[in-house]
């Protein structure tokens, strides 16, 4: 499983059946105090989407970053009550493990798509976080990127790891985590988004700027050069990938 530190922890238009692909992942699988949890657990359900070839399934890829459910994945918003509340000691590590592809015959599943991961907090202003819906602010906390200049850090990897920041601030959050597929076509990028429940427990103390606060939707946009990205990017072998900056805002370390 990858992580930041490096450990094995015009108009809108819908792609057509050539973007469509059977390597779709799911994070449905939540890692924290070093155990891998059960799909949906502790990550909220996401309902099906369909491909343009007419497959139906949880794990189709998400293209429309103007809807909410760019938040946590289709229908995620109101799936909260039933899914458990994982309480994370602020400072420590957290992952999404994948669980499963739509066509893929065996475990382990990998990351198979090119692309960055990263991860988003937004804290509920309730104790009910079962009935939060995301319309918060959100603030980024891991970016996974470049592992080198021609591969993808997330490629091949199980899952993907993030550290809470140590002073964020004790409470009730969405995590959420997402994936993108970068393609060279306009408003073919594909996301993969998921969204655990956690409660952190810390020290608190810290606060992100202002300016490292976002809102889904709002924090895209598809004329972004790292969602409609040059051909470099996509092209195998990618090139130049130490240069590609991952869309929304900078990463709050705490």
């Amino acid at each position: 499983m990858c992580s930041e530190s490096g450990f094995d922890g015009c108009s809108l238009f819908f792609p057509s059946d050539f973007f469509d692909t059977t390597w779709h992942d799911v994070f449905s699988r939540f890692m924290f105090n070093n155990t891998v949890t059960e799909q949906w657990q502790y990550v909220r359900n996401v309902s099906a989407g369909e491909a343009s070839s007419g497959l139906v399934d949880q794990y189709m890829p998400f293209y429309d970053i103007y809807d909410k459910n760019v938040r946590c994945g289709r229908g995620a918003s109101t799936s909260g009550p039933g899914t458990q509340t994982a309480t994370v000691v602020a400072g420590e590590d957290v992952g999404f493990v994948v669980g499963r592809s739509a066509d893929e015959p065996m475990q382990p599943y990998v990351i198979y798509h090119n692309g960055p991961g990263q991860a988003y907090l937004s804290k509920s202003p309730t104790s009910d976080l079962d009935h939060y819906t995301g319309d918060g602010d959100w603030f980024k906390i891991g970016a996974l990127v470049a592992k080198n200049d021609t591969y993808w850090l997330t490629r091949g990897q199980t899952g993907m790891n993030f550290t809470i920041p140590k002073t964020t601030p004790p409470g009730k959050y969405l995590l959420r985590v997402e994936h993108l597929y970068v393609q060279p076509f306009f408003n073919s990028t594909q996301f993969y988004i998921n969204c655990a429940q956690i409660n952190i427990i810390g020290p608190g103390g810290g606060k992100p700027k202002a300016t490292m606060l976002v809102k889904f939707p709002g924090a895209y946009d598809l004329f972004d050069q790292s969602i409609w990205v040059p051909n470099e990017y996509y092209d195998w072998p990618p090139k130049n990938l130490n240069k590609y900056v991952p869309p929304g805002p900078p990463v709050w370390k705490g």
